[in-house]
C-alpha cells in the first residue's frame, strides 16, 4: 500500500525540479493537489516550499510538525533538520541503501585499467 502525502508530518521525496531527491515533511495540506515542505533547512518554517502532490513520493514515515518542540518551546526549523535526518537515516539502514563503499585495492584497479 502506498502512503498518502496529504497528511501533516508524512516524510515526502520530491520526484520533479530542481530540488529533485530532496527530502521534506509536509507542514500542511492547503488542497488535494497542493501541500506545503519544511525541511529545517532551505525550506524553513518561516517560508516552506508548496509543491504539488503529483510531484512527491511518500513514504512510510512521519514526523511532528505541530506542537512543542524538544527544548519545550514552540517547534523550531532545527527539531525538523533533527528528525528528517534521524527518520533518513534509519529508512537508508532499513532498506540497505546506507551499505557502505567497499575499499578498492588499488592495484586491482590499475590492472582494469591497463587492459
Amino acid at each position: 500500500m502506498k502512503a498518502k502525502p496529504t497528511e501533516p508530518g508524512r516524510v515526502v521525496i520530491s520526484t520533479q525540479g530542481h530540488d529533485a531527491g530532496r527530502w521534506y515533511a509536509i507542514l500542511s495540506v492547503l488542497d488535494e493537489r497542493m501541500v506545503l515542505l519544511v525541511d529545517g533547512d532551505t525550506r524553513r518554517l518561516a517560508k516552506p516550499k508548496k509543491k504539488q502532490v503529483k510531484h512527491l513520493h511518500a513514504l512510510p514515515l512521519s514526523i511532528r510538525v505541530q506542537g512543542c518542540g524538544e527544548s519545550g518551546g514552540p517547534l523550531a526549523d532545527s527539531d525538523i533538520r533533527k528528525a528528517l535526518k534521524a527518520q533518513k537515516d534509519a529508512y537508508l539502514i532499513q532498506t540497505g541503501y546506507a551499505r557502505k563503499a567497499q575499499p578498492v585495492d588499488v592495484k586491482e584497479a590499475d590492472a582494469l585499467v591497463q587492459e
